[in-house]
């Protein structure tokens, strides 16, 4: 039996966060368009009996760790102590109901076709299904419910992507529906959960899917020379940053809003700290220029930390601030660089 998993938050709103097989979206009949899986493959966490030479002892670098023989491709590694984590599946084959179970006969095969029949299954721990399709949500607002996570998109699970992608919409909407909740939020600031959100899960599925073909571990001669420059890029510095930008999600950039905000030392009357406790409550913290006053003006606000981590841009009007903020109601002063410009009092502040 699958369990929905769906907060509600009062009686006018609530949100899904019950998965890619989302039991609320089903209800609701909400669409899920995107690509079917084209592969299917299972990860186990588990412990071997036996092990041949080939399997690694050591954790290394990840690209040490694929392997293909007999029909299957593997990644075998070590975690910690005894245990391992296997990811295999077929190159030709039909593709599993995702619900089936996995059996140790199966997971043997595979560690026999590409490790040897000296590499014998200990104990198998934990074992599911995965694949490839892409799809997602049109709307992340439908009427009163809002869908985070796996029930507004998957796609192939690959570097932690899908890890980032779900923090961040909790993150996003989790102050926004606070603040529409509490009866402060400013209009249109609930709908920007959507408008801010939706491009990033958008831009993850294409690039999950570029890299799908990209680490394809089957044979073909023309994908190999596209692997082959495709590694030779990410060499070059500039290849590197942004692509490493893009999987880690460190360069999400909202239009209107802005990059995330920088982590950089602060003194306050209390003594030294950093932009990063300060943004532990949920509290929007904002960069005046010259001394503490006790609302921002225009001409003296040089940035606004949200509640998400990102960072309103510097020069941003008092509208925007708002949109942040509600009403500007304690203030603590702090010092800082002001991102190598002039020195800068920082407030943070609180909404009703």
């Amino acid at each position: 039996m699958r369990i929905a998993v769906a907060a509600i938050v009062s009686r006018r709103r609530s949100f899904s966060c019950d998965g890619g097989h989302s039991a609320v979206r089903k209800l609701l009949g909400v669409p899920f368009p995107g690509i079917p899986g084209r592969m299917s493959s299972v990860v186990a966490d588990l412990t071997l009996a036996s092990r041949s030479e080939t399997v690694p002892r050591v954790s290394e670098h990840f690209s040490r760790y694929p392997k293909s023989a007999n029909g299957f491709f593997t990644v075998l590694h070590p975690i910690d102590g005894e245990r391992y984590r296997l990811i295999f599946g077929r190159f030709a084959a039909e593709r599993p109901d995702r619900e089936l179970p996995i059996t140790t006969e199966e997971v043997q095969e595979a560690l026999t076709a590409v490790y040897g029949p000296e590499t014998t299954l200990g104990e198998l721990l934990a074992a599911s299904r995965f694949s490839d399709a892409t799809r997602q949500v049109e709307n992340y607002r439908e009427g009163r419910v809002l869908f985070a996570g796996g029930a507004a998109h998957i796609h192939l699970p690959i570097g932690g992507q899908g890890v980032n992608l779900g923090i961040q919409d909790a993150i996003n909407l989790g102050w926004k529906l606070a603040a529409a909740v509490r009866g402060w939020a400013p209009e249109g600031l609930l709908d920007s959960y959507h408008t801010e959100r939706h491009p990033v899960a958008a831009r993850v599925l294409r690039t999950t899917r570029a890299q799908s073909m990209i680490m394809n571990p089957s044979r073909d001669a023309d994908l190999a020379t596209v692997r082959d420059l495709f590694t030779d890029l990410l060499r070059l510095p500039d290849t590197n940053y942004f692509v490493s930008g893009m999987m880690s999600g460190l360069d999400i950039d909202y239009p209107g809003v802005g990059p995330r905000m920088l982590d950089v030392d602060l003194t306050t009357a209390d003594g030294p700290t950093r932009m990063v406790r300060l943004s532990r409550s949920p509290r929007a913290i904002a960069m005046l220029r010259g001394a503490l006053v006790p609302a921002p003006t225009r001409n003296r606000l040089c940035g606004i930390g949200l509640p998400d981590g990102m960072a309103l841009p510097p020069g941003g009007e008092v509208r925007s601030f708002r949109r942040g903020l509600g009403s500007l109601r304690r203030t603590i002063g702090v010092r800082c660089g002001c991102h190598g410009r002039s020195p800068c009092d920082v407030v943070s502040s609180t909404s009703g």
